[in-house]
């Protein structure tokens, strides 16, 4: 079964109204795997003659608890009488009338209160058949509807419905499944170094350590031995002037530079080297960058992880950067650009102009945007309509949404509904895991899970072309488009701060709320 008739199938049920003819073996698939409740013409007629009564059953029965009341009343003003003095003063036979009436009374009221709740139980279980029935559509001997999985995928399926159309069904399935997996594990093992690092680093509120805790999450390599690398790290980064926003995002990437999924262990004796040549390259851009030392720590590592393979690192390029911008944390992004063809000036410029187009004064937001953006493979044409749908769904939650948004933006082979769907997947994975944080702080974490997603299968990074099977891979192997592991450029917090950059004003690396109980 492709995936075309799967949708058309399964929209034609929600609107009852089926008029697809599909192969018998298509619908016990999707029965029996959950996607939908099957019911023979027999079972249907029966469970409709079972509700059609169900007004007059529920007419009885609160006439039945009135009467219930009352006699409850009754029980209560006899109980009271059986306590009072005078009856004290009747005789022997009178108190124990009384008496017996009373018990008979409760015996009643006991017997009235089980035939209730019995019939309750009745009424609510045909309320759910009724429920049930009124979703099924008549197909081919059978009656038919959507079980809640089903919605779901459908859901998923007019989502990506551009993509996969031609693809099969299973394959379809099996990926989303996968996906989904892979985004839950991300947030369990977020959850795991959460609860490794409260602990250890006393002065890190909730939303930076979940916000470290994905990155680390996200690396491929035994995670207590993560955990250890990066504390380890920060440790040694401590004596650092910048702030622990700073020292956090250097001591990731740091940790970052040696969990490779080939090795057996994490082998932490380059740290030392490594400190030293992020100290050697904190001093340069302070001196000769002007680099304020509040950033300078994780403006370092992001050059450091930019490593030639001749050993040298891109600070030509970062000055180069840094006089066309005063967002040193872009000019960092763009250093460690592959650029052989020196065209990401260029598009730094264009997508510059194209915020500005669109009425932003420039801010570290735009800077920071347009960084995102000109080191992917797209182009502000390629990129207009993308980003503006993204940018309007993230009003909602976030106050600045530009760079989360050009981050999703930058995804090349995904359009922006289903962007926004895979987000959407990623919170959902998170919100049971990171109680207590706001929701402005989830969708910024959910950023941060999907950012650095590959498809390995699409051999042109056409939004059209066909996926095959597992379309969506969660790889951070190292890459001559962008960084090997994502940089933490996203700091999540509930509140917004001043930045140290050379603009100035609000630092869109910081979560930014919107109203009431969502941030501020």
């Amino acid at each position: 079964m492709k995936c075309n008739d799967a949708r058309t199938f399964m929209s034609q049920i929600a609107g009852k109204s089926v008029t697809i003819q599909v192969q018998q073996s298509d619908v016990n698939f999707l029965s029996t795997n959950g996607y939908l409740s099957v019911m023979p013409k027999g079972d249907y007629d029966q469970a409709a003659a079972e509700v059609a009564n169900l007004t007059q059953m529920n007419d009885a029965l609160q006439n039945e608890m009135v009467e219930e009341r009352i006699a409850r009343a009754a029980l209560a003003k006899d109980e009271r009488k059986t306590h009072s003095i005078l009856f004290h003063l009747e005789g022997r036979d009178e108190k124990e009338a009384e008496v017996a009436k009373v018990e008979n009374e409760r015996g009643a009221v006991a017997r009235e209160d089980a035939d209730i709740v019995e019939k309750d139980s009745r009424i609510k279980e045909l309320i759910q058949k009724k429920s049930a029935i009124d979703r099924m559509v008549p197909y081919d001997g059978l009656y038919l509807s959507l079980t809640g999985l089903g919605v779901l995928t459908l859901n998923d399926l007019n989502v990506r419905n551009y993509r996969v159309s031609d693809s099969d069904f299973s394959d379809f399935i099996e990926e989303r499944m996968e996906t989904l997996g892979e985004l839950h594990s991300i947030a369990e093992r977020g959850s795991f170094q959460v609860s490794n690092l409260r602990t250890r680093v006393l002065e890190a509120d909730f939303s930076q350590l979940w916000n470290v805790s994905i990155g680390l999450a996200k690396l491929r390599a035994d995670q207590s031995q993560i955990s250890q690398r990066f504390l380890l790290a920060l440790g040694i980064l401590h004596h650092f002037d910048s702030t622990l926003d700073n020292q956090m995002m250097a001591a990731e990437i740091i940790t970052s530079l040696s969990a490779n999924s080939s090795q057996s262990s994490i082998d932490n004796s380059d740290l030392q080297n490594l400190t030293k040549t992020l100290q050697r390259l904190d001093h340069d851009l302070r001196h000769h960058a002007k680099v304020p030392k509040q950033i300078s720590t994780g403006v370092a590592a992001l050059v450091m992880f930019g490593r030639r393979y001749d050993g040298t690192y891109p600070t030509d390029r970062f000055l180069e950067f840094s006089r066309m911008t005063r967002s040193y944390e872009s000019a960092a992004i763009l250093s460690v650009m592959n650029d052989p063809s020196n065209q990401l000036p260029n598009k730094f410029q264009a997508f510059r102009s194209m915020f500005g187009l669109w009425g932003y004064q420039t801010s570290e937001d735009t800077e920071l945007a347009s960084a995102f953006l000109a080191i992917s493979d797209l182009g502000p044409d390629d990129v207009r309509w993308k980003i503006s749908i993204i940018v309007t769904a993230l009003k909602n939650y976030l106050e600045y949404p530009l760079v989360a948004a050009a981050i999703l933006t930058s995804i090349p082979t995904l359009e922006a509904n289903e962007t926004l769907d895979l987000m959407e997947k990623a919170y959902s994975s998170l919100w049971s895991f990171a109680t207590g944080l706001e929701r402005s702080e989830l969708v910024s974490l959910s950023v941060r899970m999907i950012h650095g997603i590959k498809n390995e299968i699409v051999e042109k990074l056409d939004p059209t072309a066909k996926i095959t099977r597992t379309p969506v891979q969660f790889t951070h192997a190292p890459s001559a488009l962008f960084f090997g592991y994502y940089a933490p450029l996203i700091i999540v917090h509930s509140s917004y701060y001043s930045t140290f950059s050379g603009i100035g004003g609000f630092h869109p690396a910081h979560v930014h709320g919107v109203g009431g109980g969502f941030g501020g």
